[in-house]
């Protein structure tokens, strides 16, 4: 035996790694039953892949292929080989593919648009989420309300939206992700509400909301008219925390009606009061909103991929997210 040989069967006792190629060719060869078909399906000269499977068995000191006539078919230790080795290189190669997707040389820039009273449901985690694991994926957010993010996404500004469930016609497709009930809310000097709200007592009330162009006002105004109730709104305003400053800084009658988590912390620090509705009409449900022909449909997929695996989270954690 020759000294290259004894050192390879002495590496092969020893624990040594094999030659991947090696074990690549060696499966070719059972794929395909026989040394001459494998060679022209993966363009090797048979002669030198019949050498290098020659040179796996020194290495590993075992019989791999069983030769005959009508073509080669593995050993017993082959097949045990076979169901060894295949979910292993088809696991490297699943590693490879990430890593080359991962840090790819050229960066994609993906635009988001997203409602103010939405992002804080999604934005931080999504941020962390691409700079962790997708760092040549450049993302810009736009801040808008449902209608001015509905004709960005028309005039193709805008890759991927979170906000209300919306039709945006047959270019673009929309998947819900989570509901959430609204609630009526007040500055904490008042007595605390009773729970539930009920829709019968806003006519009577001081109410602070959105004007007709947000999906918010929207929801709230179709509600209503189908329960026979009319509202005339002391004050429209559109800004949250101009809203939330409102009901915090002048103390009297003035009430709005928000989705719960926009004022959860607030509630809980004991500076704004709560009370949901009981009509299951009082609710919104958050989609995100893609084009079908995006610019870059990997990156888009990406991020609404993660936007789903954080709707399943909120899901799990919030008291008022189903």
């Amino acid at each position: 035996m020759t000294p290259e040989r004894t050192r390879r069967r002495n590496g092969a006792a020893d624990g040594a790694g094999v030659d991947l190629r090696r074990l690549r060719y060696f499966l070719a060869v059972c794929r395909h039953g026989g040394f001459s078909r494998a060679a022209a399906a993966i363009g090797v000269a048979q002669p030198a892949l019949t050498r290098q499977i020659k040179l796996l068995e020194e290495e590993i000191g075992q019989t791999l292929i069983e030769r005959s006539r009508s073509g080669a078919r593995p050993s017993e230790q082959g097949r045990f080989l076979i169901a060894r080795s295949r979910e292993h290189l088809d696991g490297l190669d699943g590693a490879l593919r990430d890593l080359r997707q991962t840090f790819a040389v050229s960066k994609c820039a993906v635009m988001l648009g997203v409602c103010p009273s939405v992002a804080p449901l999604f934005l931080d985690d999504l941020v962390a989420h691409i700079g962790a694991r997708h760092p040549n994926l450049s993302l810009s957010v736009i801040q808008a309300y449902s209608g001015d993010l509905r004709r960005l996404m028309q005039a193709g500004r805008i890759d991927v939206a979170l906000t209300y469930r919306a039709d945006l016609g047959a270019g673009f497709a929309c998947a819900d992700l989570l509901s959430e009930r609204f609630a009526l809310v007040s500055g904490a000097s008042r007595r605390r509400p009773e729970a539930p709200a009920r829709l019968a007592d806003l006519a009577d009330m001081k109410l602070i909301l959105p004007s007709r162009i947000h999906a918010l006002r929207g929801i709230i105004d179709r509600v209503c008219c189908a329960r026979g109730i009319e509202l005339a709104p002391d004050l429209e305003l559109d800004s949250l925390d101009a809203v939330k400053t409102i009901l915090l800084d002048e103390p009297g009658d003035r009430r709005t009606i928000l989705p719960f988590h926009c004022v959860q912390a607030d509630v809980a620090a004991g500076v704004l009061c709560a009370s949901e509705f009981a009509d299951p009409g009082m609710q919104r449900t958050i989609a995100v909103v893609t084009p079908k022909s995006p610019r870059d449909a990997e990156a888009v997929a990406r991020i609404a991929a993660r936007v789903r695996q954080r709707a399943r989270a909120l899901k799990r954690k919030l008291r008022t997210v189903f």
